[in-house]
């Protein structure tokens, strides 16, 4: 039995070692960052083959463990790096943005998405994945947000005016699957702010993928007033596109390590957060900065802003 045990050891060391390492190489080869979405997967079969180590009582076996233990913690605290500061206690609320992805069996949960929304009280929403059967559930809740853009791919809905609103596009596919970013700028008592609802590529299209970040990258840098960016960016925050992204553009992440897969399930309730559902921020903005090429499933209160800002960001991402 030991020489069993001893034997999975190695062979989950050898495993684990070697997709960290092709995670590491996603920098180079974005197909590989879809690994990285992984980590803490990686993370707790570490800690697992460390008890069987400690198991099988093999010095060697136990360092080299705890060391892969390590390297698997340190890239994902790596995507902690941008986590924007809460708003000091006590302070008025300012906007508060909420996100969710309608796409698949979430169309079961419509009523739970409303009130959701209801008890959480959010000023905006934007929804991705809104098809035309979506168009019902969409006017119920007109009452509550009376200014909307979008019926199609990506929708944001507002309780604050929408004073202009623009789209940027993927070039060369069909309208159901080319859209990227929806922007709009919203009059929140006489501050104007921009919003964006984002929907990137699937990891297993990582050209499409990379060049979706490149994309937002680029938006975002454009911009040159206050902007929140929330949405479905495919992508967890550990990985490096949005990493890079997040260096890149200097925004914020909120609410970015609350996983929100499991909201497919019927018996559990919406989110506050997202994994690869997110929202971003930053206060100061650089006109200078250029992209660099390189971040459940119910939904989730992205950002809550609790003070009014000179500048909230000039861009912002999924995971404010």
């Amino acid at each position: 039995m030991p020489k069993i045990l001893k034997a999975a050891v190695i062979a989950g060391l050898v495993l684990g070692t070697a997709l960290l390492a092709l995670g590491v190489l996603a920098r180079w080869y974005p197909a590989l960052d879809i690994i990285n979405n992984g980590l803490p997967v990686l993370a707790v079969g570490g800690i697992a083959l460390l008890a069987l180590a400690f198991a099988v009582r093999t010095r060697t076996l136990i360092t080299a463990t705890a060391a892969f233990i390590a390297v698997s913690f340190a890239l994902l605290l790596s995507g902690l790096s941008g986590a924007a500061p809460q708003a000091p206690d006590g302070a008025a609320r300012f906007l508060r943005v909420a996100t969710f992805n309608l796409w698949g069996r979430n169309d079961h949960h419509l009523n739970q998405v409303a009130a959701f929304l209801a008890e959480t009280k959010a000023d905006a929403v934007v929804l991705e994945e809104v098809r035309g059967h979506h168009k019902d559930f969409l006017e119920s809740l007109a009452g509550q947000y009376p200014y909307r853009v979008g019926d199609n791919g990506l929708a944001i809905l507002s309780k604050h005016p929408i004073v202009a609103d623009g789209l940027v596009d993927r070039g060369g596919q069909p309208f159901w699957m080319s859209r990227i970013v929806r922007w709009v700028r919203l009059d929140v008592d006489g501050t104007q702010v921009e919003l964006a609802g984002v929907h990137l590529a699937r990891p297993f299209y990582p050209d499409l993928q990379e060049a979706d970040i490149v994309a937002l990258a680029t938006f975002v840098q454009e911009r040159s007033g206050p902007l929140i960016v929330a949405g479905d960016f495919n992508m967890a925050p550990w990985t490096v596109k949005l990493k890079t992204f997040t260096k890149a553009t200097g925004l914020g992440r909120f609410n970015t390590f609350y996983p929100t897969w499991p909201m497919r399930w019927k018996s559990v309730p919406p989110s506050a957060a997202g994994a690869d559902r997110q929202c971003l921020h930053h206060e100061t903005f650089r006109q200078d900065r250029r992209p660099r090429r390189p971040e459940a499933r119910f939904g989730s209160p992205a950002c809550d802003r609790g003070h009014r800002p000179d500048r909230i960001g000039s861009a912002e991402r999924s995971q404010m």
